[in-house]
């Protein structure tokens, strides 16, 4: 499985930011900060939901498809750096096994920790930045569907959005919620939040998006 269609690349001469670091509230409000400078956002709740949108790509989904569907063996988070440039994950030189659950490293281990202080820092909800991450993961499912078996399609979602999950690291399992099984793979629910988007350019009237659930 090719990893770069996930925005996870080789270093190539790059460094970047260990992603733990990720989970620093000063590390957090500097890349989203960046991030709203670069893309003319004014407001930072609304630069730090689409830095989540956009990092749960490299991360959630791209962990869903090559531990969950792929059944991949190795663990190219350990090392992982982000870079900001050109918003990727660099893969560090040594790749061990994963040889721990996967769904712990990523979410409780990462993940967890990082909505907990995006919210926090960037004065944000955290059932939206869940949402971001689901939307992703939701993703994989729609657009992986014909290239997996329908029962291990099935048997993956059931174990990501099982209530009583511990691997999420937070008491109750975001994705029981915000992961929705459509009637066919290829359908994209329609949000139960909104990732302000529509905001993302102060006093300018912008669509939503076509799964907002404020159209």
């Amino acid at each position: 499985m090719n990893l770069e269609q996930y925005r996870i690349e080789k270093q190539h001469g790059r460094e970047g930011v260990p992603i733990k670091q990720l989970e620093n509230p000063e590390v957090i409000a500097e890349v989203v900060g960046r991030y709203a400078r670069v893309s003319d956002i004014k407001l930072e709740s609304t630069a730090a939901s689409l830095v989540m949108k956009r990092y749960a790509v490299m991360t959630a989904a791209a962990a869903l498809e090559y531990y969950g569907l792929y059944e991949g063996k190795k663990d190219w988070l350990k090392e992982a750096a982000f870079h900001f440039d050109h918003f990727v994950l660099l893969e560090g030189d040594q790749m061990p096994d994963m040889d721990r659950d996967w769904k712990t490293v990523v979410f409780a281990e990462h993940l967890t920790p990082m909505v907990h202080h995006f919210s926090k820092t960037c004065k944000i909800p955290q059932r939206i930045l869940w949402e971001n991450i689901a939307v992703r993961m939701q993703a994989v499912f729609r657009k992986k569907a014909a290239e997996y078996p329908q029962e291990q399609l099935e048997a993956l979602f059931i174990e990501i959005t099982d209530p009583e999950a511990e691997w999420t690291g937070v008491d109750t399992n975001p994705f029981t919620k915000y992961l929705q099984r459509p009637e066919s793979w290829d359908v994209i629910p329609v949000r139960e939040t909104c990732c302000r988007l529509y905001q993302i350019k102060e006093g300018q009237e912008q669509p939503y998006c076509g799964n907002c659930p404020l159209r």
